[in-house]
């Protein structure tokens, strides 16, 4: 478990933080301030679009895996379904846009996401067998032909071709273009009719997630939405600019839960208590350790990534917060999945989306960056918190409350002390040198803490 979850986290930290690596240049190269914001919107939309055309369908590959007979086939029959089912909607979406915006400033830029879109639920199909397959290498690789890859070739497309947001895209529809084909020799999937019942099953539970999945993805992405709506383009791109701490952090999380599904799904209902009270204890270091890493690092790092914008540094440290919420939703949810409870997810999900819109409206509105962080961190306080709700019965005793709650006043702690301190990259470098000597002082017993809790 340990070798894969490292493997996973490296895999997700390359699929779900791609442009954080070209970020730096592509703000450099690209000609305009607008042109950012158009490329991050765009982003935005892929990864929000294409979870969406996924409707919840890769969670439940992953878990046909796993029934008795005939479950690869399953599963196979489920990723020939949702391959050949999100590209179909990718190509409709892209035409759509091409035919009924075709005035639209960005036209381009968002017919080639959404084509991009339909092409990525390819890899996301794969992605799901390989998971379940304990193929972490060949999951890394899909990693980053469809993130990394296909960011740098846009970077290259605009640093090469023209500084604009739509070659940009181009560069990028080419990678993921390429990772898709070679997914389909990786993880080969089958057709939809090759287990009679196998989609329809797969859709009664991933269906119900549709709605559930769309509030998460607005939960994670949806402020530079709102600030595009609310206070303007230029406040939604300078929002983009230091995003990477909410999808940093979500990212490092679902990469870690990556190792820890399997495990869930396979166990037992004898062994869930058990199984989950390990998994919780390691999430919850797992999550303080993040919230230390990202917030810690987030004033050099933004000097870095935003151009040196002091203002934006109190923005990228509360980010991270998202993390203590996070954990106890992937647990909770995970749960559900195992027991076919999926309809909660499409009741409580967009019912916290609604709620967390309403703590960042005003903030939005007043362009203030800093409250939009803050009720971002919030809201997955109230998803977490939610599912535990809903969850906590399906494992009684499997949920250590303590630890969690001693883990997540410690974050938070941790955060206010970085605000108290000033902006500037000398404090910034001095945070990143005394993390990382704390870090080392504290990784031999972390390591021997974590191993006796793989242990029990």
């Amino acid at each position: 478990m340990g070798r894969n979850s490292l493997l996973y986290l490296i895999g997700a930290l390359f699929q779900g933080l791609g442009i954080v690596f070209v970020q730096p240049f592509a703000i450099r190269v690209l000609d305009s301030d607008a042109q950012w914001g158009e490329l991050i919107l765009a982003v935005s939309v892929i990864q929000v679009g294409v979870v969406l055309a996924a409707a919840g369908l890769p969670l439940a590959i992953t878990r046909a895996w796993f029934d008795e007979g005939n479950g690869p086939l399953k599963a196979r029959s489920i990723s020939g379904f949702l391959s050949i089912t999100g590209f179909a909607l990718g190509v409709l979406a892209a035409a759509v846009a091409a035919v009924f915006a075709a005035r639209v400033d960005g036209v381009i830029t968002f017919t080639i996401a959404l084509g991009a879109m339909g092409v990525l639920a390819t890899v996301l199909a794969a992605q799901a067998m390989l998971r379940a397959q304990e193929r972490p290498l060949a999951f890394v690789g899909l990693s980053i032909g469809s993130s990394v890859g296909a960011h740098v070739l846009g970077l290259l497309a605009i640093w090469l071709i023209e500084p604009l947001a739509w070659v940009y895209l181009a560069g990028f529809a080419v990678s993921v273009v390429a990772t898709a084909a070679v997914s389909l020799m990786l993880a080969r999937p089958a057709s939809p009719r090759a287990v009679k019942g196998a989609v329809g099953e797969a859709l009664s539970i991933g269906l119900p997630v549709l709605p559930h999945t769309g509030a998460l993805m607005l939960l994670t992405q949806g402020a530079v939405f709102l600030l595009a709506a609310t206070a303007g383009t230029v406040a939604s791109g300078d929002f983009g600019k230091v995003q990477i701490f909410t999808l940093g952090t979500i990212t490092v999380l679902g990469a870690l839960n990556n190792a820890w599904v399997p495990s869930l799904m396979g166990a037992p209902l004898t062994e869930r208590a058990r199984r989950l009270r390990r998994t919780m204890k390691i999430a919850s270091l797992a999550g303080l350790a993040v919230v230390v890493v990202a917030a810690g690092g987030a004033n050099a790092v933004t000097h870095i990534i935003a151009n040196g914008r002091e203002d934006l540094v109190p923005v990228a440290q509360v980010l991270p917060l998202t993390a203590v919420g996070y954990l106890l939703y992937l647990n909770a949810t995970t749960l559900l999945f195992a027991d076919k409870r999926t309809g909660l997810l499409a009741v409580i999900t967009p019912v916290v989306l609604l709620a967390g819109l309403a703590f960042a409206y005003l903030p939005a509105r007043s362009g203030n960056l800093v409250g939009v962080a803050v009720a971002c961190s919030a809201s997955f306080l109230l998803l977490g918190l939610s599912y535990f709700a809903v969850a906590r019965h399906r494992a009684e005793g499997g949920w250590p409350v303590r630890l969690y709650l001693l883990c997540a006043a410690a974050g938070l702690a941790y955060v206010l002390v970085l605000l108290a301190l000033p902006n500037d990259l000398a404090t910034g470098v001095i945070t990143i040198a005394v993390v990382a000597v704390l870090g080392l002082a504290a990784l031999g017993i972390l390591r021997t803490r974590l191993r006796q809790l793989t242990a029990e």
